[in-house]
């Protein structure tokens, strides 16, 4: 189901109604779907050690989730998609593609299903950074919380942990140069969470969208008793080399309380001067919405 990933005050529906084609939907709530619930537990190959926050879904559906702490899942799949593949993966680990008939045959007696990933090390791209001069830039979108657009996370039809890897970025104009990122800067407009925990990621380009992952390892940030506004994340710590343009995302991949999808907005611009990317989740296709602003920015040290 396509929906848009922005919802708008009052004052903001004209403005964008005249800027903006809607999407088009089916409309779900009016047609009952069977579904099977998979679940079980993603660990890694040979220890049996939990893989928390791995990226479990449909291929390029929009069913799917994170993993928790202790690497375990669930979501529905309907009955129409019992053909397809899921696809799990996390950073260090090889992805593994699975029939998904194959797994509710792998299920024990008690629907237990354990899914096991091989661990990858993560090859770091080498990159010359002698004998050249570094200048400090900001790339990205300054959209800020007075706005009367927002980027939302929550799709209220889904239940919570079917929310789990939504994600949303912008895409970062950096050129033929190498820009080594020093800080993420983004907005939250509304955060009805006690606690919401996001994964930042930031992707090469390949035919105009989100491709390869260029962080080292995973990038967490979480934030405490529904605090809004503009948020630093220190990003020097993990190395990242980009050479050409790329994606600057926040993944959504826990919260409390875990009851129901609350409000949990990223500002945004309309009209904006950005490309924007979603996916509705973890192993979903990316959608580009483009011009649209978004409160999402990176400092860089470039090469000048």
């Amino acid at each position: 189901m396509k929906r848009p990933s922005i919802t708008l005050s009052f004052f903001g529906v004209f403005l964008f109604l005249c800027s903006f084609t809607f999407p088009t939907w089916e409309p779900d709530v009016l047609v009952k779907r069977e579904k099977t619930i998979l679940s079980g537990t993603v660990i890694t190959s040979g220890t049996d050690q939990p893989i928390a926050y791995a990226s479990i879904g449909v291929l390029n559906g929009s069913e799917g989730t994170i993993s928790d702490e202790k690497g375990n899942f669930s979501f529905s799949i309907p009955t129409e998609k019992l053909g397809e593949m899921v696809r799990i993966s996390a950073i260090g680990y090889e992805a593994k593609e699975v029939k998904i008939a194959s797994l509710l045959r792998a299920r024990t007696p008690e629907n237990k299903l354990v899914i096991s990933l091989n661990a990858k090390p993560v090859q770091l791209a080498e990159v010359d950074v002698h004998l050249k001069k570094w200048k400090t830039r900001k790339l990205g979108g300054d959209a800020g919380p007075v706005t009367m657009v927002h980027h939302n996370f929550a799709i209220a039809q889904r239940p919570l942990h079917e929310n789990l890897g939504h994600e949303m970025g912008i895409l970062i104009k950096n050129g033929q140069k190498t820009a080594f990122l020093n800080k993420l800067n983004f907005c939250l407009t509304m955060n009805k969470y006690d606690l919401v925990k996001f994964r930042v990621n930031v992707y090469s380009i390949k035919d105009n969208l989100p491709f390869q992952n260029l962080a080292p390892k995973d990038i967490y940030v979480t934030i405490e008793n529904q605090k809004r506004g503009w948020m630093t994340v220190d990003l020097e710590p993990y190395g990242i080399y980009a050479e050409d343009d790329f994606v600057v995302s926040l993944e959504w991949i826990d919260c409390l309380p875990k009851k129901e999808a609350l409000a949990l907005t990223i500002s945004g611009a309309l009209p904006g001067f950005h490309t924007t990317y979603h996916k509705d989740a973890s192993q979903a296709k990316w959608e580009k919405l483009t011009p649209l602003g978004m409160g999402i920015n990176v400092e860089v040290q470039r090469q000048n």
